[in-house]
């Protein structure tokens, strides 16, 4: 168990989960959304992260759960 009694690479998810954390007002997210070319944190954080094995290791994400997606699903580049 790592220093905060996590596995250590969820440890690690957590805080680059963190590093994106982010609270707006409506009207703010609104016009990111329509100006801005980046998806906004939370896209920034639940789709990369969703698509990695590791990350379903690392906190025991299992069908049924919001951030799982099945493996033919999770986008593979290399």
């Amino acid at each position: 168990k790592g220093e905060y009694g996590m596995k250590p690479s969820a440890e690690y998810f957590l805080g680059y989960a963190y590093g994106w954390l982010i609270n707006r007002r409506p009207a703010s997210a609104a016009k990111q959304i329509k100006t801005d070319v980046h998806s906004p944190a939370q896209y920034r954080v639940n789709g990369p992260l969703s698509n990695m094995n590791s990350f379903y290791e690392a906190f025991e994400v299992k069908p049924g759960q919001k951030m799982y997606r099945t493996p033919e699903q999770r986008v593979n580049i290399w």
